[in-house]
């Protein structure tokens, strides 16, 4: 089997939230829509099984991150910031995944941070994070964070 090179690209979390949420309502939607006789389609059900754990056990995660607090504009417009850093795609895409809060951990994604970034260009980035993008547990987590610290 051949694949074309350009079809092929790297998807962010929230892409992949919605391309699994859109899986897994299909196959909801068809599972409520099969019921039929008994042992009816059972090949059917057996092969959608292990697809079903998969779009469940994923969704499951990705629900629990940030990505569905996101949308196509935060997404365009973190982008659009993050162009004057001269970042390849793929560290933009794990800096948007990966929500780095230090230079170390930006050290981690970036290629030859030492040499492309000066330490004003690392704090301005990390900066850029915190305000376009929710923090790694979600807002509802940094809600629960400042209730238990509150108390």
């Amino acid at each position: 089997m051949d694949f074309q090179r350009d079809s092929i690209r790297p998807l962010s979390n929230y892409e992949t939230y919605l391309v699994v949420k859109q899986i897994h309502e299909t196959n909801n939607d068809r599972e409520s829509g099969k019921r039929g006789k008994k042992g009816q389609n059972r090949t059917l059900e057996h092969c959608n099984f292990g697809l079903n754990t998969v779009t469940y056990e994923t969704l499951k995660y990705l629900e629990q991150t940030p990505c569905i607090e996101q949308n196509q504009d935060i997404i365009s417009q973190f982008y659009n910031k993050l162009k004057k850093f001269d970042l390849k795609k793929t560290e933009i895409l794990q800096i948007l995944n990966l929500r780095p809060t230090t230079p170390v951990e930006l050290q981690l994604i970036i290629e030859d941070s030492e040499t492309r970034l000066t330490e004003a260009q690392s704090t301005e980035l990390i900066d850029l994070i915190r305000i376009h993008l929710s923090p790694l547990g979600g807002s509802n987590q940094t809600n629960i964070l400042n209730e238990t610290m509150e108390s």
